[in-house]
């Protein structure tokens, strides 16, 4: 797990840390607290392992710059990842993860790269994992080391499969309908997971439905949901109901990693909201998910204080809040 997250010089983040995770964490705070900001360092830190996310088929640091507005690339406009625009200083994200600190920088540099600041005797200083390149200095050219990669691999191995699959659940996760059902409905599929997915909707969502197939829509097929008497699309389904689907659609195809969600109460009546809750926690336990949540719902805290216990996973919960200056302070709430 992710036990320590410190970030500085992001987005509207001058200096956090935030410490003594467990597997079900939940952070709280007023608007511009810098919750979703923290979700976005630790999505940007996994790009060290795999720049692209397989489930938006997008460059990680591109999606994290436009997901906000829809628009800017790191070519254009990078610049607003800093801290009051300031670039003078290099964005860096530690995790303490497996008992290891890992510090990974992002410099204002054309190559679109995170750096990993190398925590052992070398004469380079810093190592990007996906080019397979190593330098010391960031602004100076690259070149190719082989017996570094290999003394990393070596290292960091667990970090490295930690950091690949972790994912990012957020609102705008079901515009890219047709790249979730290339990458996760095909393996839903052919291991039968389809069947969890469809008790799940079946216990709140739509109590007629009976199973997932994949129906004709012009030249293409879409994923569609069989209920009694009818096949309904799931670019169809309620918004709640289709994002309740694509997170336990996403979360049946992993393991061994975290899942950052961002406000999954969002479109959810309460019934619900315990619904996915409880499925999410459910799969938590089940697949060895660390869960790192931001919410604004109280009734989100109440349903996952009473599922718990129930699934037997320990609970933090933070509340964040951000001086004028950019300095996020921590604080653990207890029950």
């Amino acid at each position: 797990m992710i036990k320590s997250i410190q970030i500085r010089n992001f987005r509207g983040i001058k200096r956090c840390l935030i410490g003594n995770l467990e597997q079900v964490n939940i952070l709280v705070g007023k608007n511009g607290a810098g919750k979703s900001t923290i979700l976005e360092a630790l999505y940007l830190a996994s790009a060290w392992v795999k720049p692209v996310d397989d489930l938006r088929a997008e460059n990680k640091l591109d999606y994290v710059i436009s997901r906000r507005m829809n628009r800017g690339s790191w070519d254009t406009t990078r610049k607003i990842l800093w801290h009051k625009m300031n670039t003078t200083k290099p964005i860096e994200i530690c995790l303490s993860i497996n008992k290891t600190t890992l510090k990974f920088i992002l410099a204002d540099i054309p190559k679109k790269t995170v750096w990993l600041e190398l925590p052992f005797e070398t004469d380079l200083r810093y190592y990007s994992y996906d080019s397979r390149e190593a330098t010391d200095r960031l602004f100076r050219v690259t070149g190719r080391y082989s017996d570094l990669d290999k003394l990393v691999v070596e290292k960091f191995e667990g970090q490295i499969k930690f950091l690949e699959k972790l994912t990012l659940l957020d609102h705008n996760l079901s515009q890219y309908s047709r790249e979730l059902e290339k990458k996760v409905w095909s393996i839903l599929l052919a291991n039968r997971l389809d069947k969890e997915l469809v008790s799940m909707i079946k216990e709140e969502y739509e109590p007629r439905a009976e199973g997932l197939t994949y129906m004709p829509l012009g030249n293409d097929y879409t994923l569609a949901l069989q209920l009694t008497d009818t096949t309904v699309r799931i670019d169809d389904l309620g918004d709640g109901a289709k994002n309740a689907v694509i997170y336990a659609a996403v979360l049946l195809t992993l393991k061994d990693t975290a899942i950052l969600i961002e406000e999954p109460e969002t479109h959810q009546h309460p019934a619900g909201l315990a619904t996915i809750l409880n499925f999410i926690l459910k799969a938590a336990k089940q697949r060895n998910l660390q869960l790192i949540i931001t919410t604004h719902n109280i009734e989100l805290i109440k349903i996952i204080q009473k599922l718990i216990e129930k699934h037997n996973l320990s609970l933090k919960i933070f509340y964040l809040e951000r001086t004028e200056e950019g300095v996020v302070n921590v604080r653990e709430l207890e029950k």
